[in-house]
């Protein structure tokens, strides 16, 4: 990481709810992020500043990214469904098109789903959580699923309390991933071809460490080293997993930051999503940026291109 004299942090957005889950598209070079409680898809054009959104009245909507080879339709989580969106994103739109794709966690209705991403194969990984009841939420109802273009969930992992921050290394031999309330980040051997992984171990534990805050969204550079959001905490934390060691940290103007990723044309840019979500008015005040999203320049690394999600059978009916 570079010295904290070259970082920048920049608020690129207006402040918003539950930001999270920001995915950069290389190909338009625009990063959409979601806004979980309002129930928004948002995009931002990083070139003009310009923030276009789409409601979704499905419900919560915790993770989106693009389908491969298409430029108007996106998967979604929402609620317990995996969701198909039609959205020119270009404008707002009050209320898109969408579509149940599949249902997660059918023996849980007291459940969301949480952060996601896509794998080199084109499946979604993502994950749930229980729904937030008075600021408790209840442990061990959620899991970790793969979906492939057949649409049929395969748990990976279960049970978990606050399935989040999930990504591949660039070699894609390893899985990285978070239960949140556990604050550790677990690795995994990962096999591309089957798309399983296998071989638990925890690589980071910040009960070992004085970080305030518990994990949240991350992802991982060029290097192999992974950049996490502390949700809490007020930071990002760099962190080696192969010595599991912390390299540096980055603060930011908002107590919950709820994930990150790299963008721009270099991929050298890391997004950062906040959260303004349930703060006192004491808070807000003290924070009033909480819940927009920023942009961190000068860590002298790059990130890896995020995947889009692959459904044969949606691209041959878009095609028709």
């Amino acid at each position: 990481m570079a010295t904290q004299a070259d970082v920048t942090v920049e608020k690129v957005t207006d402040s918003y709810g539950l930001s999270e889950g920001p995915h950069w598209n290389h190909r338009t070079q625009k990063l959409y992020f979601v806004d979980i409680y309002n129930q928004y898809i948002r995009r931002l054009d990083t070139a003009t500043g310009v923030v276009t959104s789409a409601y979704i009245e499905h419900g919560p909507v915790g993770v989106v990214v693009p389908v491969d080879d298409t430029t108007d339709a996106f998967v979604a989580g929402s609620g317990r469904d995996l969701i198909l969106v039609t959205w020119d994103s270009d404008r707002d739109d009050s209320n898109a098109t969408t579509e149940v794709l599949c249902p997660v966690d059918t023996t849980h209705t007291q459940t969301r789903i949480n952060d996601g991403k896509v794998d080199s194969f084109g499946r979604f990984w993502l994950g749930t959580m229980a729904n937030e009841v008075n600021g408790q939420i209840l442990p061990n109802q959620g899991s970790l699923y793969c979906i492939d273009d057949e649409l049929k969930p395969k748990v990976e992992v279960s049970p978990v309390s606050i399935s989040n921050g999930l990504g591949w290394n660039i070699e894609d031999d390893t899985f990285y991933y978070i239960d949140s309330p556990t604050r550790q980040i677990a690795a995994y051997n990962y096999d591309p071809n089957e798309g399983t992984i296998s071989n638990r171990r925890i690589v980071f534990d910040l009960n070992k460490t004085d970080l305030q805050g518990v994990p949240d969204g991350m992802t991982i550079d060029t290097d192999g080293n992974l950049w996490i959001a502390l949700y809490g905490g007020k930071h990002v934390i760099h962190v080696n997993p192969k010595t599991g060691k912390m390299l540096g940290k980055v603060e930011l103007p908002a107590d919950n930051v709820t994930s990150v990723t790299f963008g721009g044309p270099l991929l050298d840019i890391l997004y950062a999503t906040t959260s303004s979500n349930g703060l006192t008015a004491e808070q807000r005040e003290a924070t009033p940026q909480a819940g927009a999203v920023f942009a961190i320049k000068g860590l002298g690394v790059r990130g890896i291109l995020a995947n889009s999600f692959v459904m044969n059978g949606l691209k041959q009916t878009m095609n028709n």
